[in-house]
């Protein structure tokens, strides 16, 4: 849990956030999302971006929230991971906000809830009357999702960050 900038996010109505420092590009606009066969529940799959390969991980799913279709406001958030083959992750989210600067006189420990949040829950920042929770983007993965970046990365020939 630092202190510093952090993009705030919404997902079913909730203020959540990534450090500013893991974020490579917001995107409002993408094709199609390929499936990608065997991935975890909550992969949607990929996207091409530029000529790069970015597996998106649908954020209702992996906090088990309902699902909800994409609309408007509907983003993909790219993040610099290097857990996976491919070096970039994409986090769907339902609205981004803004960027905020984080103090650590407002910032708690994240809840221990279960080891599951425990893993990617950094902290808590407290905004006005609001909680905003502070994610870790790297660690939302498993080790499952990880596999099938990677195996896909591989049986693509796709030349891959750790090269």
């Amino acid at each position: 849990m630092l202190e510093g900038k952090y993009l705030t996010f919404d997902l079913g109505g909730f203020p959540y956030a990534f450090s500013i420092d893991c974020i490579k590009e917001i995107l409002n606009e993408w094709g199609g999302i390929s499936p990608v066969p065997e991935f975890p529940e909550y992969g949607r799959g990929v996207i091409n971006v530029r000529g790069d390969v970015i597996p998106v991980v649908d954020m209702r799913k992996r906090l088990s929230m309902p699902p909800a279709g994409a609309d408007v406001h509907s983003c993909i958030i790219v993040t610099e991971s290097s857990s996976t083959a491919l070096g970039s992750i994409g986090f769907m989210v339902d609205k981004v906000n803004n960027v905020m600067d984080f103090s650590m006189d407002s910032m708690s420990e994240a809840p221990r809830l279960s080891p599951a949040s425990s893993k990617y829950l950094s902290g808590v920042y407290k905004h006005n009357v609001s909680l905003i929770m502070m994610l870790e983007p790297s660690q939302l993965l498993t080790e499952d999702m990880i596999g099938a970046i990677d195996s896909y990365a591989e049986q693509k020939g796709i030349s891959t960050a750790k090269e």
